[in-house]
């Protein structure tokens, strides 16, 4: 690999690339902790957990990439903690959330459509999902697919006969709603990371087939797909830094 590149580059790099606007959570899009000038080698997380701001230190990270920044009206005392760590650690920390959801070819939705074979017809929830036709056109292969793609266990549910038309939309998008919108669109197969008790009823109730595969493993190929660009850029090193799912 390279040498070590400015921090400041592969900041203003990131920004571009991801379109920042400002309409976006200022908190969790763009660099959070600055805690050196240079990057050698980038790593790559779903959360800012202490697990992955330890583990990214042991592995000799410079530049933890997440999708997750640590908001304050979600860790509340935890926030000073974490940015303390990053600190003592000599951890810098770019969060990558609305901006990485709708960035074409990198988000977690186009990500998770490479592994799960749908090929990207259109994109629906602002951005945020990937509409088209599966390779697979049998509930049972696409959550074997799934299954085998994210190391996980996936839970689906067949509500529909039809298998022709569907939607990937990554994390915690199981809100009727979005089932609702891109139902509209022709989609009777939608695949997300976690939903609720309503989710599986709606679906259920409106004859969607519904795949819940998990809220950090279907955004983890998202993450990983921007180290690997940044790395590529700029001739670093990048890892996946393992959290807690991992095990």
């Amino acid at each position: 690999m390279g040498h070590p590149v400015s921090l400041s580059d592969v900041v203003a790099y990131v920004d571009l690339l991801l379109g920042i606007s400002p309409q976006d959570d200022r908190e969790g899009n763009g660099i959070a902790y600055a805690a050196g000038d240079t990057v050698a080698k980038l790593g790559a997380a779903v959360n800012t957990s202490f697990e992955a701001i330890e583990r990214a230190a042991e592995l000799g990270v410079d530049l933890l990439l997440v999708h997750h920044t640590s908001w304050q009206e979600i860790d509340f005392e935890l926030r000073e903690r974490k940015l303390a760590l990053l600190a003592e650690r000599g951890v810098s920390l770019y969060a990558a959330h609305e901006s990485l959801d709708r960035a074409p070819s990198i988000g977690p939705a186009d990500a998770l459509a490479r592994l799960l074979g749908l090929t990207v017809e259109s994109r629906a929830l602002g951005g945020h999902a990937v509409v088209g036709a599966f390779a697979d056109r049998s509930l049972s292969a696409l959550a074997a697919r799934t299954e085998k793609a994210l190391r996980t266990r996936v839970r689906a549910f067949r509500n529909s006969e039809s298998f022709e038309r569907g939607a990937i939309a990554p994390g915690g998008a199981g809100h009727t709603s979005y089932l609702r919108e891109t139902r509209e669109l022709g989609c009777d197969t939608y695949v997300t990371g976690e939903g609720s008790m309503f989710t599986e009823l709606y679906a259920r109730e409106v004859g969607m087939n519904l795949v819940l595969a998990g809220h950090y493993q279907t955004e983890l190929p998202g993450i990983q797909a921007l180290a690997q660009r940044l790395a590529e850029r700029f001739n670093l090193e990048w890892v996946t830094v393992p959290e807690p799912w991992d095990s």
